[in-house]
């Protein structure tokens, strides 16, 4: 009955990294840090351009949990925790038009503005990845 036991308890332990994100969550323990050191050294002072990254930040992010998502439904690698720390700063920056890093805060108000209109799937995303079980 021991020997059963053991079995089964490394079964369950070497299925652990995968099994234990079922339910799992994308939330940080400080929501409203979002990189933004990363951001702010990416746009300087242009308040502008920080606004802009930050919402192409969102649209990273989104397609982000999304990939994490179809992996984990997929039985791949996958990671299915806060992004703070992991996000891809220069492929981010590179989502952004190159003529945006010359305008001024002014200029891109209407960019901005945009980006707000057409904004990243979240909710889509989340009930994506609450579909497949991998997160609550």
């Amino acid at each position: 009955m021991r020997t059963l036991f053991l079995a089964v308890a490394t079964t369950l332990a070497l299925g652990a990294p995968m099994a234990h994100a079922v339910g799992g969550t994308f939330q940080c323990e400080n929501p409203l840090d979002m990189d933004s050191d990363e951001s702010r050294a990416i746009a300087g002072s242009n308040n502008g351009l920080f606004n802009v990254l930050n919402k192409y930040r969102e649209r990273w992010d989104v397609a982000e949990m999304r990939k994490q998502c179809e992996a984990y439904a997929a039985g791949e690698p996958y990671e299915i925790s806060c992004l703070n720390g992991r996000r891809d700063w220069d492929a981010i920056r590179a989502m952004v038009p190159a003529e945006y890093f010359g305008m001024s805060t002014f200029d891109l108000t209407p960019h901005y503005h945009d980006l707000q209109k057409d904004r990243a799937d979240f909710a889509g995303t989340i009930e994506y990845c609450r579909s497949v079980g991998a997160i609550k």
